[in-house]
């Protein structure tokens, strides 16, 4: 009897092992089947990513023209604003010449003669200048300038352009890019792009099937107001943003100076932020890469 114990051990010990075989196969199964949900779940989720990333920045790229020339307008009627003041100060200054008063001396030949000279090249200036911001800001109309009618829709025909801004792996198609006056500046996108599936067959599917990797994006045109004054004190330079400008006059009277502490700008910035999407969705999708 005790010839056969070992054999027997040994027999019992192949048998645990062969139970557990089984259990390791299984394991080993399950576990790269995991593996690969969770690399495919991966993928889906950083092609969602990306599609609202450049969703995103189309929308954003689009909406930038109307918010660029709106806001070059808005510098524009700064500039013409300081111009206009220049303008008033100047036309009062010259009267004062004329008129013999404001502490020049006002005999045949003197300062106020001579003044009077300086302030009118300075006025011809001025108006000059003035002139000239009046016809850039016809410029700047978004309608006009530089062939940028709809400029969103221009923006976004330069998307597959470059590469380095905006995601080429995408096709963008804009759903509505609002136009003309009157309209709220608004444009809402969709980015989209085909996918191939990671091992498909683990999903039941097809081999070469895909996903769609949508990304959906509005943006519109948000104001920021200000107000400000010309002669405020610049924090970094210790000098007024606009100073003073009595260069015509050798004695201190006001009678004479450009003075811009009693004037304020109303100013209006435009940035882009973003909307909830408010266009139709197509019925028969869009187009993808």
């Amino acid at each position: 009897m005790g010839r056969w114990e070992p054999l027997m051990h040994l027999t019992a010990g192949r048998a645990r092992r062969g139970q557990t075989f089984p259990f390791w196969v299984i394991s080993t199964v399950l576990g790269l089947t995991l593996v690969f949900f969770v690399a495919n779940y991966t993928n889906t989720m950083r092609w969602e990513l990306r599609a609202q990333n450049a969703a995103d920045t189309a929308a954003s790229a689009a909406i930038s023209t109307d918010a660029n020339m709106n806001n070059e307008l808005s510098t524009l009627m700064y500039a013409s604003a300081i111009e206009e003041v220049r303008l008033r100060y100047l036309n009062q200054a010259i009267l004062n010449t004329i008129n013999g008063v404001g502490g020049c001396d006002p005999a045949p030949g003197q300062s106020c003669d001579q003044d009077y000279q300086s302030l009118v090249s300075a006025y011809n200036t001025a108006s000059s200048n003035y002139a000239t911001l009046v016809q850039l800001m016809r410029q700047a109309d978004n309608f006009t300038q530089g062939g940028q009618k709809n400029g969103p829709w221009k923006a976004m025909g330069l998307i597959g352009s470059d590469c380095s801004i905006f995601d080429c792996a995408f096709t963008v198609t804009p759903l509505d890019v609002s136009a003309g006056p009157g309209s709220a500046e608004t444009v809402d996108v969709v980015a989209c792009k085909n996918v191939p599936t990671l091992v498909p067959q683990l999903l039941g599917l097809g081999a070469g099937s895909s996903f769609q990797a949508l990304g959906r994006s509005a943006e519109t045109l948000t104001s920021v107001n200000e107000s400000f004054n010309p002669s405020t004190v610049n924090p970094r330079t210790g000098q007024p943003y606009q100073p003073a400008e009595p260069q015509w006059a050798t004695y201190p009277f006001s009678a004479y100076t450009v003075d811009f502490s009693n004037v304020t700008v109303n100013l209006s910035w435009d940035v882009a932020g973003p909307t909830k999407p408010y266009a139709v969705y197509p019925s028969g999708g869009v187009s993808c890469s």
